[in-house]
């Protein structure tokens, strides 16, 4: 795998940021925006606070306050403002999600949201960050110095991106060029972990009508384990260019190139037999045998044409390529202070396209106005990865050695191909009437895939084609002091791999939620206040069985499961004044497996209560002007470990500390502190490993801005 060369990146994005520091911002015309829509204000754009107005993931700009689903958007103030290092820490104030499903992971960010694992549904610029079509394999994170906002997107999805659990999504928005001036900024920062990082980020306007945009950030992040790092080089480009005053284009490129080591967890049964700090420092695996060597690159183009009368074709486009050769130490059984220990050997490498393309705008029939969207999307993804699993020597917790590890048996090896499409035609109609909302969407998507898994037990045959249609249907009311009620109900599919006990292609896995909510804009100050009331299903869901066919007992899957989700969440993000603000978030949940496997059971990482708020002060006069404090406090429920409910996760209380101070001529210096009690608390359980939640956390850096 070719490496690319990090200083060389670094000197050449560092020294042209510089040079575009020294220019002074200018004001300049205001493009169109490439994937911008219509709506209160730009969705891509950067937000002067944390209150936003519109979303991008809807795909129409309505506002969010009469959007009939639940929607929340992270913009890059919050994001600094709670000290978010990675895409799980900036959702830990978020209403419905539970991060650190494999404790402080560099390689993924793992997320549940409403009782399911997002494994494959997060989104970049509103286009799938895939890594794989079959198994539960987490996509590759999205380095989140590059972000501009992380937007959630609850409920079933599938009318506006396709195939995907019923939970929702994530989307991530890009840094992109703006055409308003010039702006940067340069900085370092460290943590106690031994966390480093110099940044870089610039827009230079070069004319009324071209634009670019360059983002750096050289970093390694630690986590409680000192040895499981990331080394990691991320360098963007963005450039914007108005064509015409109708037509703009828009370029985006960028590349990950890091080395993320695999967290171990550690044994289950050494948890309460050993101090916990202890063992959330330990390091069961070894350097001489865990390695990794991953790259990542995007390259995106959009287009934008606006037709006049209120009628816009949308098109964005972009094309990922993934390569990563890792050995990755994993544990096994424990026997007194001796961790049994394994190695997977992996080497994978996929190539995706992906576009998105859809002409929006707005007729009227007497006195109701429909917002039309009609929409066609693809996705192809091809994949390459071979895993080999090995024996190695055992690890004594109470007298470690390191070193010298040799490759034992050979126990599993597998060799995989994928070649997957995913084609969708969907249609929008917003309308408003008066005071009242509604909504129509319906998508029929078209999915096809072959390859196969050849491993020591078989072969897997991946081929299958798969035709579905889903819809949302939406009702609301607004009022004129800034209310809002909505009813909804939504669908969705996802694709399943392998065959039944009949040999027969498993069919998709079927979403369905009705949800009833409220929303409030305030008129005197910026804030948003919503509250949604959810029944989430999803059926045929794969159940083991164990049948006699032919006079001989076979084991297989049969398509009978199904699980509900029942909830409530509520979440409030403020600026009471210039100088307070404030996020809120509470999330009451009911789950139940309700056939196939577990039947009577809670779905596993899904506390019934999960409540978090954060609140910040600005000082703006006297002596301590410029300076700003904030602190947040995170609650998580107890929860059950797995779906057959043997064993629970204890509640805990996480309290997190932060303060920033910027001087007149634009240093800012920042430090925040995480768990600051320093709980030391078990956040998931996997197969034979326990993961421990991140331990108490020391960050600060210094940001130079102009």
């Amino acid at each position: 795998m070719r490496k690319i060369h990090t200083n060389l990146l670094l000197g050449v994005s560092l020294g042209t940021l510089l040079a575009a520091g020294a220019a002074l911002a200018q004001d300049r015309p205001t493009f169109l925006g490439v994937i911008s829509v219509e709506g209160t204000d730009n969705p891509t754009a950067p937000l002067d606070g944390t209150v936003a107005r519109t979303s991008a993931s809807t795909k129409t700009g309505t506002p969010l306050v009469e959007v009939q689903g639940s929607v929340s958007v992270i913009p890059r103030a919050q994001l600094e403002s709670q000290g978010a290092q990675n895409l799980a820490e900036s959702l830990n104030y978020s209403a419905g999600i539970i991060t650190e499903n494999y404790g402080g992971d560099p390689r993924f960010d793992s997320l549940f949201l409403r009782g399911f694992n997002l494994e494959n549904d997060k989104f970049l610029d509103g286009l799938r960050l895939m890594r794989s079509t079959q198994f539960p394999t987490s996509a590759p994170n999205f380095d989140l110095y590059g972000v501009e906002r992380v937007e959630v997107l609850r409920g079933p999805a599938s009318v506006l991106y396709g195939a995907g659990t019923p939970a929702g999504l994530v989307n991530l928005i890009q840094r992109r060029a703006q055409a308003y001036g010039d702006f940067g900024e340069v900085g370092v920062s460290g943590d106690t972990n031994g966390s480093w990082a110099t940044y870089a980020d610039a827009n230079i306007v070069l004319d009324d009508r071209f634009a670019y945009r360059v983002t750096t950030r050289l970093s390694n992040s630690r986590t409680d384990v000192s040895e499981i790092d990331n080394e990691r080089t991320y360098l963007a480009l963005s450039a914007s260019y108005a064509l015409t005053d109708q037509t703009e284009i828009e370029f985006m490129a960028s590349v990950h190139n890091d080395a993320p080591m695999s967290p171990t967890g550690i044994p289950n049964g050494f948890v309460g037999n050993y101090d916990a700090r202890d063992l959330r420092e330990f390091y069961f695996a070894d350097d001489s045998i865990n390695t990794s060597d991953r790259v990542m690159s995007t390259l995106s183009f959009g287009a934008t044409h606006d037709f006049g009368n209120g009628w816009r074709l949308n098109g964005t486009f972009r094309h990922t390529n993934h390569d990563w050769t890792y050995e990755n130490v994993y544990l096994g059984a424990s026997s007194g202070s001796l961790a049994n220990r394994g190695v997977i050997v992996q080497d994978e490498e996929f190539s995706a396209i992906a576009a998105d393309i859809r002409l929006s705008g707005a007729v009227d029939t007497g006195a109701a106005t429909h917002r039309l969207t009609f929409g066609i999307d693809a996705q192809k993804l091809e994949e390459v990865a071979s895993t080999d699993f090995y024996d190695i020597a055992p690890i004594d917790f109470l007298a470690p050695t390191y070193g010298g590890i040799s490759l034992g048996a050979l126990t599993y090896a597998a060799d995989k191909t994928v070649d997957a499409t995913q084609t969708g035609l969907y249609a929008l109609d917003e309308v408003s009437l008066g005071n009242w909302r509604a909504s129509l969407g319906l998508r029929h998507e078209w999915t096809d895939q072959s390859g196969q898994n050849v491993n020591t037990y078989g072969t897997t045959d991946f081929a299958r084609k798969d035709s579905v249609t889903t819809g949302h249907l939406g009702f609301g009311y607004v009022w004129d002091n800034g209310l809002a009620a909505y009813g909804s109900y939504t669908t969705s599919y996802l694709p399943q791999p392998g065959v039944d006990i009949e040999n027969n292609p498993l069919e998709p896995t079927h979403g369905r939620q009705f949800e009833l909510g409220l929303k409030y804009e305030p008129l005197d100050f910026d804030g948003l206040f919503t509250a949604a009331l959810f029944d989430l299903r999803e059926t045929d869901r794969n159940y083991t069985v164990t049948e006699d066919i032919g006079g001989t007992p076979v084991s297989g899957v049969r398509q009978i499961g199904e699980a509900q989700v029942q909830g409530l969440e509520l979440e409030a993000v403020v600026e009471l004044t210039e100088n307070w603000a404030l996020k809120g978030a509470y999330t009451y949940t009911q789950t139940e497996i309700l056939a196939g496997d577990n039947v009577g059971n809670e779905l596993a990482n899904t506390p019934d209560h999960a409540a978090s708020l954060f609140l910040s002060h600005a000082f703006g006069a006297g002596t301590l002007q410029g300076l700003t404090l904030s602190g947040g406090l995170r609650f998580i429920g107890e929860r059950y470990t797995n779906d057959s409910n043997t064993a629970t996760l204890d509640a805990v209380t996480l309290l997190d500390l932060g303060a920033s101070y910027e001087w007149a001529n634009g240093l800012v210096g920042r430090v925040n502190v995480s768990n600051v009690t320093d709980e030391a608390y078990i956040s998931a359980v996997g197969y034979s490993s326990s993961y421990y939640g991140d331990g108490r956390n020391l960050q600060a850096s210094l940001t130079y801005k102009w």
